[in-house]
């Protein structure tokens, strides 16, 4: 166990939605052969698990095992097909949920986070690393355009209304 403890130790939280979690892990492979004496523990929902370690093999990484979140259905729940009912109670557990299960896999394992790696859509993530006194890295899965409006929304706002209105209708969808 104290080799454990002394094995770097990354920690990587998915957003369990969309298209956000499988980039991150196929992230966690690569980085998971490069660095074969690191540890990586990968954080998604049990339904996000489901989905994605179906597609993706993580046989032969033994440096990398999957852990499930509370979602923050209630057990026995059945959603009603509304995509955003699944969001907000996965984002009312956040990041109590995270929390919880890091410190029940650090007191299973012996090994003390040395790293986050992270989806971006996860705030609490830097306030916990900060805590915690490890280094953060953000994981953007989208690609450039998205992230340029984030960044440049005002800038959009400013150039596409006059007096607080927009100067636009859009009339077609």
């Amino acid at each position: 166990m104290s080799a454990q403890k002394n094995t770097p130790h990354v920690v990587a939280f998915a957003f369990p939605f969309g298209s956000h979690p499988t980039p991150l892990l196929h992230l966690i492979q690569r980085l998971a052969t490069a660095l074969p004496g690191t540890h990586f523990s990968y954080f998604n929902t049990p339904r996000s698990n489901q989905r994605v370690l179906s597609k993706v093999n993580l046989h032969g990484y033994d440096n990398v095992k999957a852990y499930d979140v509370d979602d923050g259905a209630p057990d026995g729940h059945v959603f009603s097909g509304n995509p955003m009912e699944a969001i907000e109670m996965f984002i009312k557990a956040t990041p109590e949920n995270f929390r919880r299960r890091l410190e029940d896999v650090v007191g299973e394992t012996g090994m003390k986070a040395t790293c986050f790696l992270t989806d971006a859509f996860l705030w609490f993530s830097v306030e916990m690393a900060e805590e915690m006194g490890i280094p953060w890295v953000a994981f953007w899965t989208s690609g450039p355009t998205p992230v340029s409006l984030h960044m440049y929304t005002d800038l959009i706002h400013s150039r596409l209304k006059e007096n607080g209105e927009w100067f636009f209708v859009i009339d077609t969808v």
